[in-house]
């Protein structure tokens, strides 16, 4: 969805139709717009997660160790 925008069509609406009302579709993607923009905006604060992959809190030293040299953005995803 944020990566490729144009991959998200009508077939996607229409299944998320069977499933949720046309306002709750919007406060869903209120959601996870807001989310996207959080999570890239930490980034550029050089902010680590704060759960380990096996899901234990972390601090941000514990989370540099884990996650290397900077955290993963959406768009570096998969880079390091």
């Amino acid at each position: 969805m944020a990566t490729d925008p144009a991959a998200i069509g009508q077939q996607f609406y229409a299944e998320l139709r069977r499933y949720y009302s046309g306002e709750e579709i919007v406060e869903l993607g209120s959601f996870i717009g807001f989310n996207l923009g959080f999570h890239t905006f930490f980034g550029t604060l050089k902010f680590y997660p704060m759960f380990a992959p096996d899901g234990r809190l972390v601090n941000q030293q514990e989370s540099a160790r884990i996650y290397g040299d900077a955290p993963a953005s959406l768009v570096g995803a998969g880079r390091r």
